[in-house]
């Protein structure tokens, strides 16, 4: 699953922009006049102002692009742009004023103070958000975490490109080189591996998206790796000098640095598409975590008085593209739970990797209620919330589950986990080939939208209403 390089971090420093423009009006207004939104002179409008300037200011967003190369621009470079960007606003409000016949009930005084009070806010906020917006996307790990395999003649322009841009979406992770197997780092950054044993890496590690720039002649074989590739659902960006690959369901051409690459994915998702789903996941997660904090009230005297041991199980779990995180959920079961899995595993009642038991002795009496209601569930509202898990999606599996993955299985990994999913309202209790789980959830990412997450939404409801059953 790819998602194209998202403007949104500019519409938001848009945003903060009008914000710093209302407060300069406000300050300005104030300094002059001695009120904030009000002068001697009865025919000024402050709301005409302030909606003036803003208009101007739009308008200009729209004809010119205000921040291209911001992350890049140098303070020379952004103070000229920031101080033609007030020009341009104040020429703005006084032609609409004029028109509107009321130029003359404003003070020159507040345009002086406004320029100069709004250039160095500008300024001032340009210059934070180039310092911490990176930073902030590999905080909140919303980086994408991008392989290059590629060519030691290549791997230096390449690394050039991503340090000099400033390309805060991507996170290198590592290098492979398809003809030199003796370095160990290019410029600090890992070789991880060598490139016969791509596949195998790329199978049990974190990676959203592989950069190839390799030429034919180091292997016969590319394609094959590339289809491997595919099969995990990593998206892959492919250097080539002329578009002619075919074949792919979706592909769109992405330039890094002087190399041109076609890039596969089974979907382009739009990012509205993802804010929406996104947003959902929030308000949801907002709304179970406060019926989670009743819950606990409740159901804490009654889980530790049938086992003593902690309220909340937590397991690592394996969300999207590898990504391990720490899967929260009542506790079910004893605390010997999984030190006595591996006596039950002969009576596993799965077919493949996943393991299930009707009747598992590790389940405690309300433990079996918790799961027959889906109450356990409720603490994965705090994954939800945290980004790690979504309200709909796959099931993410246990470490050792993964560790056994074939490459079509990873697939299923390519979006990000979900509390409930296409398999769970499928037949919930009643699907015991693992191949079948992975047939539909893999079905869900190929066919994703925000009306099926809420079909599936409304189905799960039903199920745990009617008690077919938590899992």
């Amino acid at each position: 699953m790819y998602q194209n390089k998202s403007n949104l971090h500019n519409l938001i420093l848009m945003l903060l922009d009008c914000l710093v423009i209302l407060f300069s009006l406000v300050l300005a207004n104030l300094i002059r006049n001695g009120n904030a939104f009000t002068s001697d002179n009865v025919r000024m409008n402050f709301q005409m102002l302030a909606a003036a300037t803003i208009i101007s200011f739009l308008l200009m967003s729209l004809f010119k692009q205000l921040y291209k190369n911001i992350l890049v621009r140098g303070l020379l470079e952004e103070i000229f742009q920031v101080v033609a960007t007030n020009l341009f606003i104040f020429a703005g409000v006084a032609v609409v004023l004029y028109f509107v016949g009321i130029l003359d009930a404003y003070s020159r005084w507040v345009f002086i103070y406004f320029l100069g009070l709004d250039s160095l806010g500008m300024f001032l906020l340009h210059l934070l958000w180039k310092k911490y917006l990176p930073q902030m996307y590999k905080t909140i790990g919303r980086a994408r975490r991008i392989l290059l395999v590629t060519e030691k003649q290549h791997v230096s322009s390449l690394l050039q490109y991503f340090l000099e841009q400033k390309d805060f979406h991507y996170e290198i992770i590592g290098i492979v080189l398809a003809d030199d197997e003796t370095m160990d780092a290019v410029d600090e950054i890992p070789i991880v591996t060598d490139y016969d044993n791509l596949i195998s890496y790329c199978q049990t590690a974190s990676i959203d998206e592989a950069l190839v720039a390799v030429g034919q002649s180091c292997d016969s074989g590319i394609f094959r790796k590339l289809n491997d590739l595919s099969d995990m659902g990593i998206t892959i960006h492919y250097h080539v000098d002329m578009p002619r690959m075919r074949g792919a369901k979706e592909r769109q051409l992405t330039k890094f640095g002087d190399f041109y690459t076609v890039t596969y994915a089974d979907r382009f998702l739009p990012l509205g598409q993802l804010a929406m789903k996104r947003g959902m996941d929030i308000v949801g997660a907002i709304v179970g975590c406060i019926i989670l904090i009743l819950l606990t009230i409740v159901l804490t005297p009654f889980i530790k008085l049938e086992s003593p041991g902690p309220i909340f199980f937590v397991q690592k779990r394996v969300g999207r593209n590898g990504r391990i995180f720490k899967m929260l959920k009542f506790r079910s079961m004893y605390v010997d739970a999984e030190e006595r899995k591996k006596e039950l595993m002969a009576q596993n009642e799965m077919q493949g990797l996943m393991f299930k038991m009707e009747q598992d002795p590790r389940i405690t009496k309300v433990g079996a209620f918790l799961r027959k209601t889906s109450l356990d569930e409720f603490p994965q509202f705090i994954n939800i919330l945290l980004g790690d898990m979504s309200l709909v999606g796959t099931r993410p599996p246990t470490v050792d589950e993964f560790e056994q993955y074939s490459p079509y299985h990873k697939k299923r990994l390519s979006f990000r986990p979900g509390l409930t999913g296409m398999w769970q309202v499928s037949g919930r209790s009643d699907i015991t080939d693992f191949e079948e789980i992975v047939r539909l959830d893999v079905e869900y990412i190929e066919k994703w939208s925000v009306k099926l997450d809420i079909k599936i939404l409304w189905k799960t409801l039903m199920a745990v209403f009617k008690r077919e059953g938590a899992r």
